[in-house]
């Protein structure tokens, strides 16, 4: 693919209306392959071309009509297409997608190779902010149970004190949500069950009758992750566009 093509790809997505996502969802790809045709990283097949050039009304010679000679594209292509990558006798499972970028997955983590061998990313399994988190969260489980039993002990709470144990599940996740500027990690169940139960068994005692309306609060479960996944999509759709630019 050269720069001429790339550039003109661009142009057509553009001049069509679509971002690099929505073009991939018609061709049924990953954005990433888009992204790297329009980076000159990579070349369309012969299947995705045809519909490129249907989809934008051109024809194939237009789309891929460029001024640089024979010898410059088949040496272009010849480049990509050696394989470059030396994968070193190291433990874990090597995975190579279409897009030429390799996966290492490793008992530490993931890691991701460019076509030289070199790690790009790197994601360990245990990062520093999540033992900090579950740290947090299995300490406030000791302090839930010390919690349990002192209500039930001293006010005789043994039958409906059982819900503190919700409580260090939902405060974590809302530190996780926080933390990854994700508002779906938050345990939005727990918070409508711990909801529900302490309004129905703690406020007026284990005699009230459950089927109460308060069970109306889990109707916030669906409602909650709707917004909050139509909110990321969006802020994800708004980085791709900038992306684009």
């Amino acid at each position: 693919m050269t720069i001429e093509i790339a550039d003109r790809l661009i142009k057509l997505r553009k001049k069509n209306g679509l971002s690099q996502e929505e073009l991939a969802d018609k061709l049924g790809l990953s954005r990433q392959a888009v992204s790297k045709w329009e980076r000159a990283e990579a070349s369309p097949d012969t299947d995705n071309l045809i519909c490129l050039a249907k989809l934008y009304g051109i024809s194939l010679d237009e789309l891929l009509k460029t001024d640089d000679d024979v010898e410059t594209i088949v040496e272009e292509q010849v480049k990509k297409e050696e394989p470059r990558v030396d994968i070193k006798k190291e433990e874990g499972i090597f995975v190579r997608d279409d897009e030429g970028q390799t996966i290492h997955v490793k008992n530490d983590g993931v890691e991701f190779l460019d076509q030289d061998g070199k790690v790009k990313d790197k994601k360990p399994y245990f990062t520093k902010g999540r033992i900090i988190v579950d740290a947090i969260e299995a300490g406030l489980f000791t302090l839930a149970i010390v919690a349990y039993i002192l209500l039930g002990t001293l006010l005789n709470m043994w039958h409906n004190a059982w819900i503190v144990f919700f409580v260090p599940n939902i405060i974590c996740s809302i530190v996780r949500a926080i933390r990854d500027r994700n508002a779906t990690k938050v345990n939005m169940p727990f918070i409508a069950a711990f909801a529900f139960f302490f309004v129905c068994m703690i406020i007026p005692g284990m005699d009230a009758n459950l089927w109460h309306p308060m069970w109306t609060v889990f109707l916030s479960i669906p409602v909650y992750y709707i917004i909050t996944g139509s909110i990321n999509k969006a802020l994800n759709k708004e980085q791709d566009d900038e992306d684009d630019d």
